[in-house]
């Protein structure tokens, strides 16, 4: 196997935008991926419960990856929030707990069918089963 050195990514404080290729971004316990199409908003313009949760330190590129300097609009702040969320919520990497938090950022989940809560977070409906003291008392789904 070949060893090729990593190729460092852009800046975590200044916004920009993937062209082509991804951009990792890494944390201490988790990773998020931006592929091109997305774009960073510059840790300033996230949420301040998003960035703790992810606590980014670096970034990487994949070979190839072409990234240019961007003037995001809060709107795409929003999508690059969401973008994070997602993988956060569906990240193994992440605790039952953990990914719950995130979910409960983008609905209140109370009166949602654990099946498709499970089907959020990217677990089975029996490893939410075995979390359902996290969601409080059961109700009809």
């Amino acid at each position: 196997m070949t060893y090729n050195t990593k190729i460092r990514g852009p800046d975590l404080d200044a916004a920009w935008a993937v062209l082509e290729g991804a951009v990792v971004i890494i944390g201490p316990e988790d990773t998020v991926t931006f592929p091109a199409g997305s774009m960073w908003p510059g840790l300033r313009a996230l949420p301040a419960a998003l960035v703790e949760r992810l606590a980014p330190h670096d970034t990487e590129r994949l070979a190839g990856t072409h990234v240019v300097p961007w003037h995001a609009t809060p709107r795409e702040a929003e999508f690059a929030a969401a973008l994070i969320q997602v993988q956060l919520m569906r990240s193994v990497r992440q605790s039952t707990t953990g990914r719950l938090d995130v979910l409960r950022h983008v609905a209140p989940l109370a009166t949602d069918n654990r099946e498709t809560i499970a089907a959020a977070l990217g677990m089975s409906r029996t490893t939410l089963r075995q979390a359902q003291h996290l969601l409080g008392p059961a109700r009809p789904t």
